[in-house]
């Protein structure tokens, strides 16, 4: 039972804390294209293989350039949650290896993009999925979370 809430947690609490931060696609700098949504996660994969989630949250929202007061503290709040739960992760399942990689890319028809990222640990790996929404012609950044169920990755061995 402890397991499951604590797989829970975390896309719980990045929802809160986006919702209380104002991280929405409102204030990510939109993406012409899927390839630009693409390199944006390449961005982040690499932060996170550094251990840089300040430039992890910066990468996967676009933002460049000034960084206001607004988007300070959006960005404070939400690398302080992330540290605190890459503190239990490490914990429960050991310091990340720097190793990250992209497992896949899905799509809801032309309008999202969601791409799965998994960060490897001592004894298992952290699951980011990071979506983004066309809602017009460009793309922004729409949702963050992460997970430790492994689970819904698994495919059926040949």
């Amino acid at each position: 039972m402890p397991t499951h809430r604590f797989r829970m947690i975390p896309a719980f609490l990045v929802a809160i804390v986006m919702g209380l931060t104002g991280v929405s696609p409102l204030f990510a700098e939109e993406l012409s294209s899927e390839e630009e949504c693409r390199q944006a996660v390449q961005l982040a994969m690499n932060a996170l293989q550094e251990g840089n989630v300040r430039e992890f949250i910066a990468a996967i929202e676009n933002s460049t350039g000034e960084v206001n007061e607004e988007k300070r503290l959006r960005f404070d709040a939400l690398t302080q949650k992330i540290h605190q739960e890459k503190i239990k992760y490490a914990a429960r399942y050991g310091e990340p290896l720097g190793k990250v990689e992209l497992l896949k890319t899905e799509k809801i028809s032309d309008r999202f993009i969601r791409y799965t990222v998994l960060e490897y640990h001592e004894r298992s790996a952290a699951v980011f999925r990071i979506t983004y929404y066309r809602p017009r012609e460009n793309w922004t950044f729409h949702f963050l979370n992460w997970t430790d169920d492994l689970n819904p990755l698994f495919e059926k061995a040949p």
